[in-house]
């Protein structure tokens, strides 16, 4: 009888185990980002739930009571300032979403051909931090000693200003400026990427160009234009700059100038900042639900399919010139007037209206003013490499999370819960992200509070959403098997994400960076809860500027910033433009 073979199988757990082992390393270093990135988001806020159910200061033995929240909340004075920031913010989200969805549908929809004009209204108010640009319309509308005030009266012969910006409607008219370009950005790719078949169909059947705009084009991007408003409105809640700049001068106080004054004014009051910010994040929470709930159905409005689609452009005649005039004084109003008002000044002894008659008391002695004075010095350099340090761990960050969210799917429960986790900094308003930080880390052993650190927390944890969308866009667009490739040939996963991936994506890691950086340096509302003596930074140190009086000292000062961001700006496209995917 001959010999049966016998094939030797292993054991069931020598089988599974190494499958398991491949399986799961991906998903506990998922495990370990979202862990990370909880630690970012989740903790500080609940700080302030634990600031307003007590009455003791940070770092003491607690004391736990209701006191706090019910003397919050039966205080006379915050019934008006959040009636007057509900309005505030209703009015900033729909007047920039407006002008920013009509300039993102002449962008993509007509002849007017707006390319270079869009780009630097997108890009160019980027450099000009909000701070400043609140400054600038101070100096161009200010009662007294505002440019276009000080020309009207000198050249039209009027008695008085005509215009004064510490009023109600200057302050919607500076918030919708400061962020009309991001209204812009977030609705331009909706645009480019609907297709035009229905509305040529409309058109086609006679229907008018009103019509097709109200029963086709708005009813498609409703997802869109409703998700948009609703961050806007919650980030416009808890806007702080113009708040404080023009409406406290005006005596126009909205919530946030609240929990500012509660948080700042001696002795200060950090359980009632907390208990005020609550609503905040009531209203945080609300508003990342309905944004759910606006984007959870957006397949139903999907217009782009499998095939391809050259969308026709509407010919607009003479009113493309009308609609470029229009473009170019949005850029004017956003970046160019504020700019250019800013270097007046800054080469003036005293505010005055440009003129060539002024042109002989040119000088230069502000600007070694400015930069004589010493906080000036450590503002730029702390708001330099916070920026770009916060800029570097932001995109890593964000470049792993996007990863996972696009190649990882053998856990999609746990991808989908870090990216809302993630996302969820974008509907939080800065100053609620002080405040928080500012709890946390006064309670748990970490000192870190008064140095660099805390700050470099704040701006990664507010601008992480930017960098996982920036990285995520750039992402998509390699496709999977090119790292199926690598790890055929032997590559491990380290070895492909830092040989294949980061090359390939490099310009969009090097966007992110960039951006997060620039966001950085211009944030406020956090940075004013956070910095201290010897960490200045260069928001906060603007606004100590503008109360000390002197504004052509401060338009030298943030001119030479400015011009420094833009040469950096220059640098990084360069370098983007030298590695990575080239046509």
């Amino acid at each position: 009888m001959k010999p049966t073979a016998t094939a030797h199988l292993p054991a069931p757990s020598s089988l599974s185990w190494p499958t398991w082992r491949a399986g799961t390393g991906p998903v506990l270093a998922a495990c370990a980002l979202l862990v990370a990135v909880g630690y970012l988001v989740v903790p500080p806020l609940l700080m302030l739930v634990f600031g307003a159910a007590t009455d003791s200061p940070p770092a003491t033995e607690p004391h736990f009571t209701w006191h706090t929240l019910v003397s919050a909340y039966l205080q006379p004075v915050i019934y008006p300032a959040l009636v007057n920031s509900v309005i505030f913010a209703a009015l900033t989200a729909t007047i920039s979403l407006s002008i920013g969805a009509f300039v993102a549908w002449a962008t993509e929809r007509t002849d007017a051909r707006l390319g270079p004009l869009v780009e630097l209204l997108a890009i160019a108010p980027i450099l000009m931090p909000g701070v400043l640009l609140v400054t600038s319309w101070v100096m161009l509308l200010g009662p007294k000693s505002g440019v276009i005030n000080l020309a009207a009266q000198e050249y039209l012969g009027l008695s008085g200003p005509p215009f004064d910006i510490f009023s109600f409607p200057g302050m919607i008219w500076v918030a919708v400026l400061q962020e009309l370009p991001l209204a812009f950005l977030w609705l331009w790719p909706a645009f480019r990427a609907m297709s035009p078949d229905y509305e040529e169909a409309a058109l086609t059947c006679g229907a008018g160009f009103a019509t097709v705009i109200r029963r086709i084009t708005l009813p498609i991007l409703r997802p869109t234009l409703l998700s948009a408003w609703i961050i806007f409105f919650v980030y416009s809640l808890g806007a702080l700059s113009v708040p404080l700049l023009i409406g406290l001068p005006a005596g126009i106080f909205l919530y946030s100038t609240e929990i500012y004054l509660a948080s700042s004014r001696m002795p200060t009051d950090l359980n009632l900042a907390s208990a005020y910010s609550l609503l905040f994040l009531a209203t945080t929470v609300f508003g990342l639900y309905a944004y759910r709930r606006a984007t959870r159905e957006s397949e139903r409005f999907v217009t782009v399919r499998g095939r391809a689609f050259t969308p026709r452009q509407l010919s607009l005649g003479w009113w493309r010139h009308v609609i470029r005039l229009f473009v170019f004084s949005l850029f004017l109003l956003t970046a160019g007037l504020p700019f250019a008002v800013l270097a007046w000044n800054a080469f003036m002894p005293f505010p005055q209206a440009p003129s060539l008659a002024s042109l002989h008391l040119f000088t230069t002695s502000n600007f070694a003013a400015a930069w004589n004075y010493g906080p000036a010095q450590r503002a730029f350099f702390n708001s330099l490499v916070l920026g770009f340090g916060a800029g570097l761990i932001a995109t890593m960050i964000g470049a792993l999370v996007a990863w996972c969210t696009l190649r990882l799917k053998s856990a999609p429960r746990l991808v989908a819960l870090m990216d809302q986790v993630a996302t969820a900094p974008i509907a939080i308003p800065g100053m609620i992200v002080g405040v928080s930080l500012l709890w946390f880390y006064l309670e748990i052993p970490i000192p870190i509070y008064g140095t660099p650190w805390i700050l470099l927390i704040a701006y990664v944890t507010l601008h992480l959403p930017f960098a996982v969308r920036i990285c995520s866009s750039g992402l998509s667009q390699i496709h999977a098997e090119l790292e199926e490739a690598a790890r055929v040939s032997g590559a491990s996963t380290f070895v492909t994400f830092r040989r294949v991936i980061i090359l390939l994506v490099f310009p969009s890691l090097l966007a992110s960076a960039l951006y997060v950086a620039l966001r950085s340096f211009r944030e406020y509302a956090a940075s004013i809860f956070l910095a201290s003596p010897g960490t200045e930074v260069f928001a906060v140190l603007v606004l100590d500027m503008t109360q000390s009086g002197n504004s052509n000292i401060l338009a030298a000062y943030t001119t030479s910033v400015i011009v420094v961001l833009a040469v950096a700006v220059v640098a990084f496209n360069w370098l983007g433009s030298r590695v990575g995917i080239r046509a």
